[in-house]
Formats: C-alpha cells, structure tokens, sequence
C-alpha cells in the first residue's frame, strides 16, 4: 500500500498489467509496420507527464497561484494528468471532498477522464492515500498476481472472483 505520493507510486502495478495493456500492443503494431518512429516521441512524452503527475512537487501550484495562469491551468488540467487531477485518483477516500478514487484514471491524457464522466478537478491534494483496504501483502503477491495469490482468503488479491460482498462486510465488520 502506498501512503505518499511521488514518482516511484508510476510504476507499482503487477507484471500481468503491463502485459495486457493496449498501448503496448498497439505500439507493437506500429513498430512492426515500420512505424517505430512513433516510439520515438510517443514514450518519452508519456514519461515525462506521467512522472509529473506523480510529482511530490506538484508544479501545478504555480498555474492555480497566480490569476493570469488560471486560463492556461484550466486547458492543462484538462488535457494531461497534472499532480493535482492525479493526486486525487490515489487519494484514500472521496469523503475529503478532494480525492476521486473512482476516477481521475489518466495518466497521460485527463482529457479521457473528461470526455467519460471520470474527472474530479478541485486545484488541491489529498492528504491521505492508499485503499480503504490496506493491502498487506508480500511484494511478490502483488508484482505477479494473479500467477501469485494470497494465502489470505480476505485478500483482494486471493482469487479472481470479482463479489465486492463480502470485502465490504469485512470492511463493516472491521470497524
């Protein structure tokens, strides 16, 4: 579980995540058809903003501080993922009226969240992060689930099954 934001949170998905992710599979068609060119801008883009969005300096700040920025800030944040729409996808819960654990799903482009009903834009950052569950498992669990469960049966990560039930029973009961 992560309780802070910075940029080692980018890269903390399990191995199966990478595997099946579109883009990937997309970039490998364009570099099969002689289109690898494309990689050479695509990924060096995508770094740098998902780095910052992920930044535990939130150079956002300086657009929300001074008025004459404001105009510029709101077509940023609406484009690509800054510390602040970001922020709030890792944020605990929705109750501190800033996080948006449901949404804010853009790492590169905010514009998706926009176009899907999934953005939340507040100009500020949680304090708390993480899941209400607080995963604790061994890293080995989480880098290569599903290959890998848990030996706890109340872990998210021991089955596939998708019934939230009985993990939001165990959140009443654990209360």
């Amino acid at each position: 579980m992560v309780e802070d934001m910075g940029v080692l949170v980018t890269y903390r998905n399990a191995i199966l995540y990478y595997a099946l992710m579109p883009g990937i599979w997309f970039l490998a068609v364009l570099v099969y058809l002689g289109m690898g060119y494309a990689f050479l801008f695509y990924i060096p883009i995508k770094l740098i903003v998902i780095l910052l969005a992920h930044s535990e300096t939130k150079w956002d700040r300086f657009l929300y501080r001074y008025k004459l920025l404001h105009p510029f800030a709101w077509i940023i944040e609406r484009t690509i993922s800054t510390p602040s729409t970001h922020f709030a996808h890792h944020g605990l819960t929705a109750e501190d009226g800033i996080s948006n654990p449901n949404g804010n799903y853009g790492n590169l482009l905010f514009l998706w969240d926009i176009i899907f009903g999934t953005a939340k834009i507040t100009r500020k950052y949680p304090n708390k992060f993480g899941t209400w569950n607080q995963l604790k498992e061994p890293w080995y669990v989480q880098l290569f689930f599903p290959l890998i469960k848990s030996n706890d049966p109340k872990s998210e990560l021991h089955s596939m099954k998708t019934d939230h039930s009985s993990s939001l029973d165990h959140k009443k009961h654990t209360q």
